[in-house]
């Protein structure tokens, strides 16, 4: 009769899960049931298709991206006004700060 015992706490009964993060190298470890828990919901999440981000994800505040700026040159219009180049298109990244003027913006204007 073989009995596993936990890595962590040395309770009994325990599974045995084999991780292996990307580019590294297996581990086996031996959990109880309540140090399992946090694998064991995720693996629920996966197989119902429900995957959450993480709680510590959820919580922290998005980053806040940085400008890009695009590297073709402006060209004039007939109307002298400079306009983006055609084949710079693209998703325009904006910054949390430049959202919210904007919606006070439309708030003011609207």
């Amino acid at each position: 009769m073989k009995i596993t015992a936990c890595d962590l706490d040395k309770q009994t009964p325990a599974k045995t899960y084999t991780i292996t993060p990307e580019g590294e190298e297996p581990v086996e470890l031996d959990l109880c049931e309540a140090d399992a828990a946090p694998i064991e919901e995720l693996i629920r999440k996966v197989r119902g298709g429900q995957v959450a981000a993480p709680k510590a994800a959820r919580k922290a505040p998005a980053p806040t991206a940085k400008r890009v700026t695009r590297s073709t040159p402006a060209k004039k219009t007939p109307a002298g006004k400079a306009t983006a180049a055609k084949t710079a298109k693209g998703p325009k990244i904006m910054t949390m700060e430049e959202i919210e003027a904007q919606k006070q913006k439309r708030k003011q204007n609207g």
